[in-house]
């Protein structure tokens, strides 16, 4: 996807410098995936917080590369600040973890709580230890990744699937362009 100021990718790699010198771990890799107008700048701070050795910038990557990178986690991580518009708007991402049966790390958001439910640890808006903390209990728990990636994945097919919510989003079309 497209890495822009908006996503909170800084305030990730600032939590990932408190899991590894505030909480001690640096038995972690993370993966980021896309290109954009942030990228430089956060190149820049994973330098700065001497996490090289910790984070991969990927660049844009075919879709069957990026399945098989996200096949591969064992955390998926949601770090969209709040604002008026993140806190309202279904990320696609948390969508492909709950499908792809990861358990996520998110902030706070409304809308986040709404689509993941049970299938992700909120941290408080705008903390990034208490998120570096979140990451860290999901590292050091792997029956809780287990049942919120199952419970993730059960939801997105029995509640959140086309299938289920075709008729919601036709009521909402119809009532907002006056048909009936």
């Amino acid at each position: 996807g497209v890495i822009g100021f908006q996503d909170g990718i800084d305030s990730l790699i600032r939590a990932l410098h408190k899991l590894k010198i505030e909480l001690g771990r640096s038995d972690f890799y993370c993966i980021l995936i896309g290109k954009g107008s942030s990228l430089d700048y956060l190149k820049q701070l994973t330098r700065e917080l001497e996490l090289e050795d910790n984070v991969l910038f990927t660049g844009f990557v075919s879709h069957q590369d990026l399945l098989k990178y996200l096949s591969t986690t064992d955390i998926c991580i949601a770090p969209d600040p709040y604002n008026p518009f993140n806190d309202r708007s279904t990320m696609i991402k948390v969508m492909e973890y709950m499908a792809l049966a990861k358990p996520i790390v998110a902030y706070r958001l409304i809308e986040h709580q709404v689509t993941a439910q049970d299938a992700a640890l909120y941290a408080d808006v705008s903390d990034e230890l208490d998120f570096a903390r979140k990451i860290l209990q999901l590292m050091d728990d792997p029956k809780l990744r287990k049942a919120m990636g199952d419970s993730g994945r059960k939801r997105a097919e029995d509640v959140l699937a086309w299938t289920h919510q075709e008729q919601n989003l036709r009521r909402a079309y119809e009532q907002v362009l006056g048909k009936s």
